[in-house]
């Protein structure tokens, strides 16, 4: 998976939507977990899976694709070892703070083939991400949102439409600064943008205590969750 994930990222990301799964209802049941407050230790179970960021390229014979990346991008490596059959993509929208409202994005079922004799499915591989700002035929400007999962089998991509409210013009990501383990129950946000209608804003070290004085923000979060089931 880490050896040849550049040729694939570059695939997934300038070749966008040529797999997606999509779901369509919201459900805020999860807990979820605004990650860096947990932190990965030396110990494995399967009452947990983990979430690291790791660098997006990782030779100068990659710093060439860097500009159908976008300077806000990134990759984050998953690892699972638990029952739950689907990874599941959805995007939070904050004011002030609060959570507004949920989108559902894309999801993976994994196979059959993924699953040891003890009814655990297996999953070692990466969520990708690129946001960039384009502009249409008529000139107006709009924010989309690039995102990929690669695993073993493949990847499956998609791309979503990031809507600002008016007035919001500054705006900054919230990355994943460290590795974490995260409760097999639980979902965790691995990304955000935040945005403002004043001249400067404020950024912390963790993403949920940014959220806490956001204007305004719109986070990713990741989630193993059962094939009926949404995040």
């Amino acid at each position: 998976m880490r050896t040849n994930k550049i040729p694939q990222i570059l695939s997934v990301i300038v070749l966008t939507g040529l797999i997606t799964w999509a779901v369509v209802n919201d459900v805020s049941s999860r807990k979820v977990m605004s990650a860096p407050e947990l932190k990965v230790d030396d110990k494995s179970d399967t009452s947990t899976w983990s979430a690291s960021p790791e660098p997006l390229f990782d030779g100068k014979n990659n710093e060439k694709l860097k500009p159908f990346m976008g300077l806000m991008s990134g990759s984050i490596a998953l690892q699972y070892d638990g029952p739950q059959q689907k990874l599941a993509v959805s995007f939070d929208y904050w004011n002030d703070g609060v959570k507004k409202n949920t989108l559902a994005g894309m999801s993976m079922i994994m196979m059959e083939k993924d699953k040891d004799t003890m009814g655990n499915y297996h999953f070692d591989g990466d969520f990708v991400y690129s946001f960039k700002d384009r502009q249409d035929p008529n000139g107006a400007v709009y924010s989309e949102l690039e995102y990929a999962i690669i695993e073993r089998n493949g990847y499956y991509s998609s791309t979503i439409r990031v809507t600002k409210p008016e007035g919001i013009g500054l705006t900054g990501e919230m990355k994943l600064q460290q590795s974490v383990k995260v409760p097999q129950n639980e979902s965790i946000v691995v990304w955000g943008l935040q945005g403002t209608d004043k001249q400067s804003m404020l950024s912390y070290s963790t993403i949920a205590e940014t959220l806490k004085i956001a204007k305004w923000a719109m986070t990713v979060r990741l989630g193993f969750i059962g094939p009926n089931e949404e995040l």
